[in-house]
Order: C-alpha cells, then sequence, then structure tokens
C-alpha cells in the first residue's frame, strides 16, 4: 500500500504501529505500518513528526517527498537497509568494462520493447473505434524492432565509446513512439510531442509529474538492492543527476506511467494548472493515485503473477546480482 499526503495543512503522527494522518478539517485516518511500502508527499505545508519518520524507517517505508513539477527532492529512508558495499564495488566496476555497455542497452531495449507492448495494448481498442490511430501504431511497431537490431550492433570496450549512438538509437525510438501517441491523444490536447523539463501542455507536464513519482519510487528500490543510484552507465554521470535511476526507469516509463495517464485522458479526464504554471493539487493528486494504483496491479513476469512494485524489487536485484557476475538480467516486457 502507498500513501498520498497531498491535503495542506496535514499532519503525520504516531499511534502504536500505525501512521494517523490529522487535519483540521476532515475525519483523521490510520494506517497500519505493517501494511505501508511508501508514503509520497506531494505538498509542502504539511508536517512529519520525528516518531512517525523513525517508525516508516524501522519498518522500511520510503517517505519521498516530490513538488508541484512531480521531481522529487527529498527522501527519509535506514541507510541500515542498504548497508552492502560488494554490489557497490562492482557496479563502478562495470563502468569500465562492456558490462557497463550491457547495463545501457538493456535500458534501450527494455524501453523500445515496453513501448511497443504499450502501443499493441492500446491498439486493441482502436482498429474500429479509430483506425487512424490504428494505422499509426502498425506504422511504428516495426520501427521499433528495427532499432533494437540496430542496438545490438553497437559495440566497444566501454560505455564511453558508444553512449552516443546508444543515445542516438533511443532518441529515434522516441520519436516513432511518440508519433504514434500523438496519433491517439484525443485533439483537443494539442499534444505538440514529447517534451521535458520546462514543458507548458497538459499531456506533457501530466507525463512528467508521473515520472518524477516513478524516479522517487525506484530511486528507494536500487538503494535496497545495493546500487549506487548515482551511478548509470546510459546517462552521464553529473552532481546531483540520479544516473541510475534514469537507465533502470526506461524499462518502465511505458508500463507504469505512460499506460494510465493515457487511458485517464482517453476516458476524458483532463489536468488541470493553476494561474503559476503548476498543476493544481487535486490533479497532482489524481496523478499520483493512477501510478500508484498502476504499480499495485499485477502482472506476468516469469510464468507467475506479481505486483509491478515487486517485479521493479526483482529487476533491480537482478541487475545486481549481473554487475557482480553472479547471473542474467532479463528484460521485463509488460503484458499487453
Amino acid at each position: 500500500m502507498n500513501l498520498i499526503i497531498s491535503e495542506r495543512g496535514t499532519f503525520l503522527a504516531l499511534r502504536s504501529e500505525r501512521l494517523q494522518l490529522r487535519h483540521p478539517q476532515q475525519d483523521t485516518q490510520e494506517v497500519a505500518l505493517r501494511d505501508l511500502e511508501s508514503v509520497t508527499v506531494t505538498t509542502t505545508a504539511c508536517t512529519l513528526s520525528a516518531e512517525a519518520i523513525r517508525a516508516c524507517a524501522t519498518f522500511g517505508v520510503q517517505i519521498d517527498l516530490v513538488d508541484g513539477l512531480g521531481a522529487p527532492y527529498a527522501k527519509f529512508s535506514s541507510p541500515y537497509l542498504v548497508g552492502t558495499v560488494s554490489t557497490r564495488r562492482a557496479q563502478m566496476q562495470a563502468y569500465l568494462t562492456p558490462a557497463g555497455i550491457e547495463v545501457a542497452r538493456h535500458a534501450i531495449r527494455a524501453r523500445l520493447r515496453n513501448q511497443a507492448s504499450l502501443l499493441k495494448y492500446f491498439g486493441k481498442y482502436r482498429k474500429e473505434a479509430d483506425p487512424a490511430a490504428y494505422q499509426g501504431i502498425t506504422r511504428a511497431l516495426p520501427g521499433l524492432t528495427a532499432l533494437e537490431t540496430e542496438l545490438d550492433a553497437q559495440q566497444g570496450a566501454c560505455i564511453d565509446e558508444v553512449r552516443d549512438q546508444l543515445l542516438g538509437i533511443e532518441g529515434r525510438g522516441g520519436v516513432v513512439y511518440w508519433g504514434a501517441v500523438a496519433g491517439m491523444l484525443p485533439p483537443d490536447l494539442a499534444f505538440p510531442g514529447r517534451l521535458g523539463r520546462g514543458a507548458t501542455d497538459p499531456v506533457n507536464m501530466a507525463l512528467n509529474y508521473g515520472y518524477g513519482i516513478l524516479y522517487a519510487r525506484v530511486a528507494g528500490v536500487l538503494a535496497t538492492a545495493g546500487l549506487e543510484p548515482f551511478a548509470g552507465f546510459l546517462h552521464t554521470d553529473r552532481p546531483g543527476k540520479p544516473s541510475l535511476v534514469l537507465d533502470f526507469v526506461e524499462g518502465f516509463r511505458a508500463a507504469c506511467v505512460d499506460r494510465p495517464i493515457l487511458a485517464l485522458l482517453g476516458r476524458g479526464w483532463r489536468p488541470e494548472v493553476e494561474g503559476h504554471g503548476k498543476l493544481t493539487p487535486e490533479t497532482r493528486k489524481r496523478l499520483a493515485t493512477a501510478v500508484h494504483d498502476r504499480l499495485e496491479s499485477r502482472d506476468t513476469w516469469n510464468g507467475k503473477r506479481f505486483r509491478l512494485q515487486n517485479i521493479m524489487v526483482m529487476q533491480a536485484r537482478r541487475l545486481a546480482v549481473f554487475l557482480r557476475g553472479e547471473g542474467e538480467y532479463p528484460v521485463y516486457v509488460a503484458s499487453w
């Protein structure tokens, strides 16, 4: 279970082994710590007691603080849950070997396959209802597949030798994918194409907010697996840039964020923007709920049904195993 705190004036307290949400204009709510996996705070006007933070750390419940654009800016978690160093040492060494290239290649392969899976998912419902959008999807799918062949051809001694080529493949895949998505979206949204930081249109603002929530969750998953979230392979290092988070999240963007947000937009829901250019609190809460609900949903992986949240945990552990040279790192592809 994931707890979202979005109301201004909320006070998070501890009562026995339960978190208590108090608000002067609402009924008090209580949630058992044993049922929680994370707490996401989307407002700056709330108070967290030290007792509540300590209890969350003890129970392994991560507390993520995200701003009005969805970008995570702080996290509370126990440092003792990630005390291993062997995985981090292997991670740093892999940067200078072909293993680092394989991790970067994995990120793009997972992205391409999950983008294709999502287009197939939405295409099922558009063959008759929206033939033009369906044709756009069918044209996009071979392009995504072809890029995988090009991806396999990139070879080198370390990631620095092939990063530009890999990023070029990723970028071309994005053009193909978002072009097909644009054809699915209702015309009134006036989607200009995929834009990241600084976007002012409601679709990109909603996607960016959803990605921010996913980044916060992935950072905790990677740290728990013993990995260093700021030491990536495909994405370059920069102070304050969680490069490995950006690498790892590529395989989960489409399944965990694009799918629920595109579904909301397709059903007629529209993001609302405040006068100062930020999403309204109600919109942020709706998006956070949609992403968290999606992470709680189940998918088939290795012949069994797991929550998407747990699949991310398993993939992070497999990445750690691969970097230590102890096993494979298979690509997860969401069902469609």
